[in-house]
């Protein structure tokens, strides 16, 4: 007989234990993805002095002249484990067992480098209303061709 668990316990879990373990929500790991997820931060800018370039939803970079103060924008620090350059990251931002904002990170993302990079996301998220938002890897595509889906992303 093979033992499955709910969406809903699987993501309880996973936030239980990093918060037992006394390490940030916000850098919970997906498991089987391959990309180690190091920092992860859902935020706002409140003035132009904080602009810089950005990656829109479609993974398209975007200049500091287009930085648009009424826009979200999600902060995530990742490297890829795989043996293989992965040539797309999809993440997908978590906030109360609810898959809230995605993002698309589309370049080479060669093994063993750290990506720093801010999407843009929907003002309509904040506030979140939560002190533990995580960042989760939805899919992962590889220069090869291959890929990796998540096989339990959580509920819209």
């Amino acid at each position: 007989m093979r033992f499955q668990i709910s969406r809903s316990v699987y993501y309880a879990a996973i936030l239980a234990a990093t918060w037992v373990a006394g390490s940030s929500a916000t850098t919970m790991q997906t498991p089987h993805s391959r990309i180690l997820v190091s920092s992860c931060s859902a935020h706002r800018h409140y003035t132009l002095a904080q602009a810089h370039p950005w990656i829109d939803p479609y993974g398209v970079w975007r200049s500091s002249a287009t930085f648009r103060l009424t826009d979200g924008f999600l902060a995530v620090d990742y490297t890829n484990q795989a043996a293989l350059a992965a040539t797309e990251v999809d993440f997908g931002l978590v906030v109360r067992g609810s898959l809230v904002a995605t993002a698309k990170d589309v370049g080479t993302f060669s093994p063993g480098v750290a990506i720093r990079h801010e999407f843009v996301v929907s003002p309509e998220i904040f506030p979140l209303r939560t002190s533990f938002p995580a960042c989760i890897v939805l899919h992962v595509r590889y220069a090869d061709g291959s890929s990796w889906r998540n096989p339990a992303p959580p509920p819209q």
